[in-house]
């Protein structure tokens, strides 16, 4: 009895080692490291293809892309996005579009049925492993009157489907199946045969208020002072030291020299203001505000802004005059 339990236990881990080792798709994106996306595309035999456009973003990297073979249909193309600072999963997104990697656009590529088929086939196989995973989707438009898609009808047939596995993940697949060809002027409508599939992390990223509390102010005034005495000096090494990871490698001495002519050393400064200022990303600093000690005026004719990370490290320095 106990060596029969034994093989069965043994078969049991090697069936596990083979589903995972042979599957396609993985959709646990927050629990799936950038690592494990990439061992499974080169389990597969996929190919790593260059990025052929930049990708602004501001938290995320350029994606990683992968090429699979596919029989009858475009060959797939996956493409791995992750988060700039510690190569989380942002998003995925797996596209079956011939037209995309052949780079010919606005063309008259009309598709054969069967072309057709095997693609609303593709799409049906994926919306029923899905499915079997997270239930029934909510979906919108219908893939089965392939007449649609070959008749003188705009847009072809579509269907959309959408998945929300927990409250930070998304799962969409739209398939667009048309021949349908129109030249007017200097608008061109082509034949659209595509799949995409999106695995998103929705997870929203808390933001971090920095606390200005009594204590931090009085160590971002002291950090500004000696910032500013070393400045005087013309230290530039020393005044660098103050300055965060963020700005350090931009900044020149060129720079510093242009920021110290802005400031007059032979008077003495005070701090008139602290507060909270928000950055173009949405991401909050702290911020002091100085005034020359015997400027009397009000508002202050001169001022000095220093602007400082979560670290207490400067981001910005800023003299700012009142045009009379």
């Amino acid at each position: 009895m106990k060596k029969t339990l034994r093989k069965t236990f043994i078969l049991g881990l090697l069936l596990i080692g083979i589903t995972v080792y042979g599957q396609e798709f993985n959709f646990d994106i927050h629990n799936t490291t950038l690592n494990e996306y990439l061992k499974m595309e080169r389990s597969l035999g996929s190919e790593q293809i260059p990025n052929i456009r930049n990708h602004v973003s501001a938290d995320n990297a350029q994606p990683i892309k992968f090429k699979r073979k596919q029989k009858v249909i475009s060959d797939l193309v996956g493409y791995y996005y992750f988060k700039k600072k510690d190569s989380t999963m942002s998003h995925i997104l797996y596209e079956w579009d011939e037209s995309l990697l052949t780079l010919k656009a606005n063309t008259n590529d009309k598709k054969s049925k069967k072309y057709q088929k095997a693609l609303i086939r593709k799409f049906n196989e994926l919306e029923k492993i899905i499915m079997d995973i997270y239930g029934k989707p909510v979906s919108e438009g219908d893939l089965s009157d392939l007449s649609v898609a070959n008749d003188d009808i705009k847009g072809g047939l579509k269907k959309n489907v959408k998945w929300f596995p927990n409250d930070s993940t998304e799962i969409e697949m739209y398939a667009n199946v048309s021949n349908y060809y129109e030249k007017r002027g200097m608008v061109t409508t082509s034949p659209t045969h595509r799949i995409r599939l999106y695995i998103r992390n929705t997870k929203k990223e808390e933001r971090v208020t920095p606390e200005l509390t009594e204590e931090r102010i009085d160590s971002l005034n002291l950090i500004s002072k000696k910032f500013i005495a070393s400045l005087k000096v013309e230290n530039l090494e020393k005044s660098k030291s103050h300055l965060s990871k963020m700005i350090i490698e931009q900044v020149t001495d060129e720079q510093l020299k242009v920021l110290i002519s802005g400031i007059d050393f032979d008077r003495e400064i005070e701090l008139i203001y602290s507060g909270i200022q928000m950055g173009m990303n949405g991401k909050t600093f702290a911020m002091l505000q100085y005034k020359y000690e015997d400027d009397q005026s009000g508002p202050p004719k001169e001022m000095i802004k220093v602007i400082f990370d979560d670290k207490n490290m400067i981001v910005g320095i800023q003299p700012l005059k009142m045009q009379n």
